[in-house]
């Protein structure tokens, strides 16, 4: 079985891409330009032959606008974009074409759910499809406020939760709204124990405002993009705290580039 993300040189019989990608039953195969496509079709029709259980196959060029949706270009197979994918027993509703999603972030989406707790109010500022939420609600009795500016996210968020609803221990209310808006329509009325803010190129803007609605020892996860210098984040982080919480841990999630990598900072409202 292929595995959900291959990095590097990949070869199909005497056929090479740089890399692809598998979300359920899609293969996505990065293209540098349109000059590659025809290159990805016959890299498609041999993965096709390798592993039956794709199918339908795209060609991603390039991700696009502020819902990062990837510009695609059906290869072979069935001409759909909708799928479904697990993460630990939970089954994601996923459209490649109309709202974003990472398959590297599944550990990430079980590893905050581990760490929150029952009884708890969370707000996910960037939910997406619902990764963060989804995981907590199916571990904790919780209640889980799920927020993302692309509607057609929060209702593949809601198809989820009716697939796992005899799984789901908590209750998820999902927004469609900016984030800056939400956070000042929220204010003096709710304060959370835990905030997710997962917008690595832009949430250190939102930080101030989050802040404000955690409680006095509430958690609040931030995901940045920056190097590997320690040093580096906390200069990115620490004009928006305003001495108003404290970092607890710097853990990287994900690889972005040579030079970059997504992380997670931990802060503590004080």
């Amino acid at each position: 079985m292929l595995n959900s993300e291959d990095a590097g040189s990949v070869k199909c019989g005497q056929l090479k891409r740089s890399s692809y990608l598998v979300i359920g039953d899609i293969a996505i195969i990065n293209a540098s330009n349109e000059k590659e496509i025809e290159e990805c079709r016959a890299f498609a029709k041999c993965l096709s032959q390798k592993a039956p259980y794709l199918k339908a196959f795209y060609a991603k060029l390039s991700t696009e606008g502020e819902y990062r949706v990837a510009k695609l270009v059906h290869l072979l197979g069935e001409e759909r974009t909708a799928t479904i994918v697990k993460e630990y027993g939970i089954a994601l509703a996923v459209d490649i074409a109309k709202a974003y999603y990472n398959s590297r972030l599944a550990e990430e989406h079980r590893r905050i759910a581990l760490m929150s707790k029952d009884g708890e109010k969370v707000l996910d500022l960037f939910s997406g499809i619902g990764g963060f939420a989804l995981h907590i609600a199916s571990l904790r009795s919780s209640i889980i406020f799920a927020n993302d500016w692309n509607k057609e996210a929060v209702s593949l968020l809601f198809k989820s939760f009716y697939f796992n609803r005899k799984k789901m221990k908590g209750s998820i209310y999902a927004t469609v709204m900016d984030a800056a808006k939400l956070l000042e329509e929220l204010k003096g009325k709710i304060v959370f124990d835990r905030i997710i803010m997962n917008s690595p190129t832009n949430s250190v803007n939102y930080l101030e405002g989050a802040l404000t609605l955690s409680k006095a020892g509430g958690k609040v996860h931030l995901y940045v993009l920056s190097s590997r210098e320690e040093e580096a984040i906390k200069q990115l982080i620490m004009p928006s705290t305003k001495s108003d919480a404290s970092i607890e841990a710097i853990e990287e999630v994900i690889e972005y580039s040579p030079s970059k990598s997504v992380f997670r900072v931990d802060l503590r409202k004080t």
